[in-house]
């Protein structure tokens, strides 16, 4: 972490004392009456200075109404209800707030966005929505709540896994553990030597119909990498989980890539792609797995990608440290994967794509289901792209992904 983000790590927990002292002194609930009302007093002038940015984030929600029916938003930490004017005309919005006086205010903000129609107020924190049910919603607004819940990964849970309609990732996800029985086999039978020797096979000779199949996809996904050239023109990328080498194509020309990946078989396929994609430079390949990158030095990179990977792994929360300590100040990670969001931190710009697969961190896919599910991947994938192409969002340097 550089010296900058602990400063003002510093600078926050110092604004933060009188509110430690409120608490500690007894004073608790009053603080819950007078919040609110200092929020409201800034509502209209915060919508005024993020409005071009709160139309383009909430632009895309009418998208997600079912035929025929009406859409439902649900907003964790809804507050005085400062994102309902950005809501599209007719949605239905179940507020949840763990403070009640921000109720009074709440119905002030519905009377004056009639466009809406207001189901019901839950004084409930956003890691326990055990009385919105299952299943029960379409749209799930989490706007600068997720900072100051107790636990990110509850929460995340919550909205993912309880809230969202994911019948059909869960049948998903049983045909891919299913698929993937006979590594699980070889690996119980101690023969995870030959798994890892055929792996990089099926990857490379998969890799052709993938992209052709994805070719629009990447591309959007990697247009804006070079706005992280350097003044020099130097652009260094490094990826994790390079695999054969399928992104290569789609890199800007002239940028130095660096690879790894746990795999050591995977070098010669690896060497293959490099021959044909010359319009790039390349450093050594590393042979590391995402949550141990000691062989890269801290803030050496501009660009880290991380594709088809974060499933795959021991520890996600490890390797999104790692991407953050080798990236530069100002940097970019790119995160297209099947698990729950983490947020980059406060140094990164992030794009992130995929969000429709997202998945509880403790129910991880092995690189060969992956391999396996690509067949259904390209169906399913595609089938959607339209409605989640959109979903490809920048942050800026001083905003994270989720938060």
């Amino acid at each position: 972490m550089s010296l900058a983000i602990r400063f003002w790590t510093l600078v926050v927990n110092m604004l933060c004392i009188p509110m430690h002292v409120i608490n500690a002194v007894g004073l608790y609930k009053v603080y819950k009456r007078v919040f609110p009302m200092i929020l409201r007093s800034f509502s209209a002038s915060y919508n005024q200075i993020m409005h071009e940015r709160k139309v383009e984030l909430f632009r895309s929600l009418s998208e997600f109404t079912k035929p025929g029916g009406k859409l439902t938003i649900l907003e964790i930490g809804c507050g005085t209800g400062t994102n309902f004017q950005f809501y599209p005309p007719g949605c239905k919005v179940i507020c949840t707030d763990p403070n009640p006086h921000f109720q009074k205010y709440l119905e002030e903000s519905m009377k004056k966005n009639e466009q809406l129609t207001f189901d019901r107020f839950v004084v409930t924190s956003g890691e326990d929505m055990a009385s919105v049910g299952d299943e029960s919603v379409d749209v799930v607004v989490c706007t600068l709540v997720l900072c100051t819940v107790r636990d990110i990964p509850q929460t995340l849970r919550e909205v993912f896994l309880r809230k969202m309609q994911c019948c059909l990732m869960k049948f998903c996800r049983l045909v891919c553990l299913a698929l993937s029985t006979p590594f699980y086999l070889m690996q119980f039978f101690g023969l995870r030597g030959m798994y890892k020797r055929l792996f990089p096979f099926l990857a490379y000779n998969i890799t052709f119909s993938y992209n052709d199949k994805m070719h629009e996809l990447k591309r959007e996904l990697f247009r804006n990498l070079a706005r992280f050239t350097n003044a020099d023109g130097t652009l260094r990328l490094l990826e994790i989980g390079c695999g054969s080498g399928a992104n290569f194509r789609f890199y800007p020309n002239g940028c130095t890539v660096i690879c790894t990946d746990p795999n050591p078989h995977m070098e010669p396929y690896l060497r293959m792609s490099m021959d044909v994609n010359k319009h790039l430079s390349y450093e050594e390949i590393l042979v590391l797995s995402g949550e141990d990158l000691r062989e890269v030095q801290d803030e050496s990179v501009d660009v880290v990608v991380c594709t088809l990977v974060l499933c795959s792994v021991n520890n996600v929360e490890n390797v999104l440290q790692e991407a953050r300590r080798v990236l530069r100040n100002v940097s970019c990670i790119v995160l297209p994967s099947r698990v729950v969001g983490y947020t980059a931190t406060s140094r990164t710009r992030t794009f992130h794509l995929n969000s429709w697969a997202r998945k509880e961190e403790d129910y991880l896919l092995t690189d060969v289901a992956v391999i396996l599910f690509t067949v259904m991947h390209f169906a399913f994938h595609l089938s959607i792209k339209a409605r989640f192409a959109k979903g490809h969002f920048e942050e800026k340097e001083s905003h994270s992904m989720i938060h």
